[in-house]
């Protein structure tokens, strides 16, 4: 029998990342032995964080299980990976972005507008909705089809060979992008312009067609006018640390608010507190 101290404090509550439910923005704590733990960013909401060391693995979640796969690995407390290497290497998405990884569910092709010149082509799961589109901060998309992985990955292939859209967009292109009042409006245009186009070069004949229709997540975003052209940019993290901030919008898994002392917003990208108590 083995004797425990009953005053030994639990794990810490750890930041493991914001993720989109329902079509709103959760940012989730875990800790292991109980259930995730969201809080709702709902514009208007204050957010107030004290983060310390060590910056922990946020683990992966466990698909089969339906639960995390808690892990008590430290990780480097800079940067946006908030994941070990071993971790990363068994991480599901992971091994689908690097075709290490398939499935029989059915998947869907879209066509995410970010801004002007910014226009990706991406897949998703089908049982995901527009939850990938959400994570990804997409303005404006429209779904291209659907069909088995393999099909839609080579349709996916197809259309970045083109000039009509691109398979990565870096997150800084993102953000520059919401500054312009453009980037707001002219999305659904856009779209519609350039979906008759890849359909008649063929490069959707191996999947089933779904309605043309361009669909916004401005409003899910919280976006009614454009990013200021001055802002502040959080860009690392040095703890022992605070963040103060009254969430204004949220754009894909990027926080825009307003700070206490200044009248510039904030943009914080979320992933670089994944991890931390």
């Amino acid at each position: 029998m083995t004797a425990t101290n009953a005053n030994t404090e639990p794990p810490a509550w750890r930041i493991t990342g914001l993720f989109w439910d329902q079509g709103r923005p959760r940012w989730v704590a875990s800790r292991p032995g109980q259930a995730d733990r969201p809080l709702e960013l709902a514009p208007g909401t204050t957010v107030r964080l004290g983060l310390s060391a060590p910056r922990g693995c946020v683990g992966r979640w466990d698909t089969e299980r339906g639960r995390r796969h808690v892990c008590a690995s430290t990780i480097d407390a800079s940067g946006t990976d908030a994941q070990c290497a071993d971790c990363a290497a068994r991480d599901r998405g992971r091994l689908l972005a690097r075709d290490a990884y398939t499935d029989d569910r059915t998947y869907t092709l879209y066509l995410a507008w970010f801004g002007p010149g910014l226009v990706k082509v991406g897949l998703t799961a089908a049982e995901r909705g527009r939850g990938r589109l959400l994570e990804q901060g997409a303005l404006a998309y429209t779904l291209l089809g659907r069909g088995p992985l393999s099909a839609v990955r080579a349709a996916e292939r197809a259309i970045a060979a083109t000039d009509h859209a691109v398979e990565r967009l870096l997150l800084t292109r993102k953000i520059t992008a919401l500054t312009n009042p453009q980037a707001l409006t002219d999305g659904p245009t856009a779209l519609a312009g350039a979906r008759p186009s890849i359909a008649n070069a063929g490069l959707l004949d191996l999947l089933d067609p779904i309605e043309a229709t361009v669909h916004s997540n401005t409003h899910a975003f919280g976006l009614s006018e454009p990013l200021p052209q001055t802002y502040d940019t959080l860009t690392g993290v040095q703890v022992p640390a605070g963040l103060v901030l009254r969430v204004e919008a949220v754009v894909g898994r990027v926080l825009i608010g307003a700070q206490p002392d200044t009248d510039r917003p904030l943009v914080v990208d979320t992933r670089l507190l994944a991890g931390y108590p």
